[in-house]
């Protein structure tokens, strides 16, 4: 539409601090005493369509969700609104004038807005930080907050706008440019000139940020009146925005919240009733949260609250008492030890130090949590999940209840599948239990759910994976993996993720996992790895469609292993080389030929761990490894008598333990325990006390290996070997098992003692 550019005249940009009790009221006032044609919110401007949702009868805090997703990532930001919020007074004030309300930002899609998290995050800088903190020490208090409180929340209704005007110039002053904003201020400015042209000779009302303010001012002088459009999102981008429920914790700043007042469960009975009232009700509810902490807080303490509160507020010449004035007064009057750090009002938003701090901002925050009202739309995600646990009478209800799965039976598989996809999202409410080892034959799973208050808002969330569950579930494990392409561990969790969800294995991910092991230097890594390809292998017939791939990847970890283990030297390498021992084992043992390729690596890889037992310089944990790999297969020459014949060679208090942590791990049922334990015996005994407190810590490493039931038998024939009747022997036994001192503390305490004695004898004093 062309012509005279509109009348900026008509226009009133509201400059507000989000959230702020005092900028809803003087939003609702300026709207009502206006009756203007339009009210513009900085919002998304693709919600607009969707506004009746807002006005479904919510309880607050609820928030607009809106996201961006492709096959390059996936990003959300959030656009929250209280009962006290400036934007939520407009949305209503607006309404009930009958003017058109709109939101008058770009969407979260488009490129120029960015990835922030949230909508009302102003990144003020250096420089306004710096004025900020030059005023606060001019006006005498601590911080940002106090400031504000000080400023606006206290100031009369005929003094507020020019306080805020005078405070947002102070930050950013006017004419001056900031490109990370530029182009949301440019729009916001056009969109509010559109409004000019279409209001005729009515006011229009814009709400904005204070940051924002100026600089929307003066873009919609300079427009045109052509409504503005945001970029076209690209055809397979993937966008939407929806109502979900919030929470007080997300909006309090001292929980990370960037746009954010402190406490929004003091600033809500600021809004409702003042700030006397506000004050008697947060000194009831950190008493309350207080008492409930186990900390004492007598009426006599809270009188002296009370009165300390009061002296602050008029020495600080405040109408009331204020927020900054009653944490003051509690920190003087209710904490009675001293605090390592400054308190978390006065830090910046630090994490409260002491309990009863902590206790204190909890109860100022508040326990509200939104609920979206009846009808509100919701992504296809939500129908779709629902859908499918009803069918599969996998609905969670009020009580936890149990789902044991079998994969053996089918029916069990496709519910696994399920709920393994419902998992990957992250909803609240369902936990999973076992298979923690690798135990071949089908796994057998238990789930617990429970329907979670937070279950609709999460999964609404989890809409920006995709429209369906199965889609959500496959864009977040490519979503972690394109986070670390090159992690071995990431990309064996989303196999293992992939494959327990049912989902279809893409080639990109094995293929990156086949570069990854084949390119593989860290042992620790390349064993971590291993250990889960092979779990998933032995699992046979559960993941049938891809054992054929799951058979290529276990030839490559041989491959890869017999190279990597010729060169280990360290001995911190050493003993990271056991689970990648382990895994090998387990190809070699108990899958043979049904992996292509693998019957051919057998003899290298014994010859190849033959040469590294006879290698002086391999690690002590390597050598016991792979004498411990060779016995478990049946390698020629070896057999559980070798282990023995190797222990005088790794005897020394320094490489017995990873000596036999290796053996221990890689052949524990193979080994004659007995004959082997009356050897180490043997060797122990030759050691002084600061030897044995040397090799303790490895000892202990190595006989973990043993379960429970195996270390008390240990125990037993010891005790035996000592003199003891088997009956006390065993009882003995029980007693070590179940001690509750450290034996590393035990055998510290016996070498100071044995180091007294001889000191006393030195001086004849025994």
């Amino acid at each position: 539409m062309s012509g005279p550019a509109p009348d900026s005249g008509r226009l009133t940009v509201i400059g507000v601090r989000h959230h702020s009790p005092a900028c809803a009221g003087l939003v609702r006032r300026r709207i009502a005493a206006l009756r203007p044609a339009f009210v513009l919110i900085e919002g998304p401007v693709d919600f607009n369509p969707h506004l009746p949702d807002l006005a479904l009868g919510h309880d607050l805090p609820v928030a607009i969700f809106s996201f961006r997703s492709d096959a390059t990532g996936s990003a959300a930001s959030y656009t929250p609104f209280c009962a006290f919020s400036p934007e939520w007074q407009a949305l209503e004030a607006g309404r009930a004038v009958g003017a058109q309300t709109l939101f008058c930002d770009l969407p979260a899609w488009d490129p120029a807005f960015g990835r922030r998290a949230n909508r009302y995050a102003d990144p003020h800088g250096a420089r306004a930080e710096a004025a900020e903190r030059a005023l606060a020490a001019a006006l005498g208090v601590a911080d940002q907050d106090a400031l504000w409180d000080v400023l606006a929340e206290a100031a009369s209704e005929a003094e507020l706008p020019a306080r805020l005007d005078r405070y947002f110039a102070l930050l950013r002053p006017p004419g001056t440019d900031d490109p990370a904003e530029a182009a949301r201020e440019r729009f916001m400015g056009a969109y509010a000139a559109h409004a000019l042209r279409a209001a005729g000779d009515r006011p229009v009302v814009l709400v904005c940020g204070g940051w924002h303010a100026d600089a929307v001012r003066r873009h919609a002088a300079q427009a045109d009146g052509t409504r503005p459009e945001p970029v076209p999102p690209e055809p397979d981008l993937r966008t939407g925005s929806y109502v979900v429920p919030y929470a007080y914790l997300r909006l309090d700043r001292f929980s990370g919240y960037a746009a954010g007042m402190p406490a929004p469960g003091y600033y809500e009975r600021v809004a409702e009733a003042g700030l006397a009232p506000a004050a008697d009700w947060a000194m009831t509810a950190i008493t309350a949260a207080l008492r409930e902490a186990g900390q004492v807080v007598s009426t006599a303490d809270r009188i002296a609250w009370r009165v300390h509160a009061e002296a602050l507020a008029r020495l600080r010449a405040h109408p009331a008492i204020l927020r900054a004035d009653l944490i003051d007064a509690a920190l003087a009057a209710l904490v009675k030890d001293a605090l390592d750090r400054p308190p978390a009002w006065a830090a910046g938003g630090a994490a409260p130090g002491h309990p009863a701090l902590a206790a204190m901002l909890r109860a100022l925050t508040g326990r509200r949590e939104g609920r979206l009202a009846p009808g509100t739309r919701q992504p296809p995600l939500v129908a779709d999940v629902a859908e499918r646990l009803r069918a599969a009478d996998l609905e969670p209800g009020p009580a936890r209840r149990s789902i044991d799965l079998d994969w053996a039976e089918p029916g069990d598989r496709a519910r696994a599948h399920l709920l393994h996809r419902l998992a990957l999202l992250g909803l609240p409410g369902i936990a999973r239990e076992g298979p923690d080892r690798a135990e071949p034959g089908l796994p057998r799973e238990r789930f617990t759910l429970v329907r979670h208050p937070h279950w609709l808002g999460a999964l609404i969330e989890a809409s920006l994976w995709g429209g369906t569950l199965e889609m959500a579930a496959a864009a977040r494990i490519s979503a972690r993996v394109e986070a670390a392409p090159d992690s071995l561990a990431v990309l064996t969790g989303a196999l293992s993720d992939a494959l327990f969800a049912g989902l279809t294995l893409e080639g990109d991910l094995l293929a990156r996992l086949s570069a990854g092991i084949a390119a593989a230097h860290d042992v620790a890594a390349l064993g971590a790895a291993g250990a889960g390809i092979v779990r998933l292998y032995r699992f046979g017939d559960a993941f049938a469609p891809s054992r054929p791939a799951l058979a290529r990847l276990c030839a490559a970890l041989a491959a890869r292993a017999l190279f990597v283990v010729e060169g280990i030297r360290e001995p911190r390498a050493g003993l990271g080389a056991i689970p990648l021992l382990l895994a090998c084992r387990d190809l070699f043992r108990e899958v043979g030929a049904e992996v292509a390729g693998l019957d051919e690596l057998r003899g290298p890889f014994a010859a190849m761990l033959g040469r590294r037992l006879a290698d002086p310089e391999t690690p002590p944990a390597l050598a016991g490894a792979a004498l411990g790999f060779r016995v478990a297969c049946g390698a020629a020459g070896s057999d559980p008598e070798a282990a023995l014949s190797r222990l005088r060679r790794f005897g020394l208090p320094a490489t017995l333990g990873d000596f036999l942590a290796g053996l221990f791990a890689l052949a524990r049922e193979e080994i004659a325990a007995d004959a082997t334990l009356a050897s180490v015996e043997g060797l122990v005994a030759a050691w002084g006390d600061e030897d044995f407190l040397r090799a303790l810590p490895s000892l202990r490493m190595a006989f973990a290996w043993f379960p429970p039931r195996e270390r008390e038998r240990i125990a037993v024939a010891i005790l035996r070997r000592s003199g003891l009747g088997e009956a006390r022997a065993e009882v003995e036994a029980l007693a070590w098992m179940r001690q509750r001192a450290r034996p590393a503390d035990q055998a510290e305490a016996l070498s100071r003692e044995a180091r007294v004695a001889a000191r006393l004898a030195r001086y004849g004093l025994t």
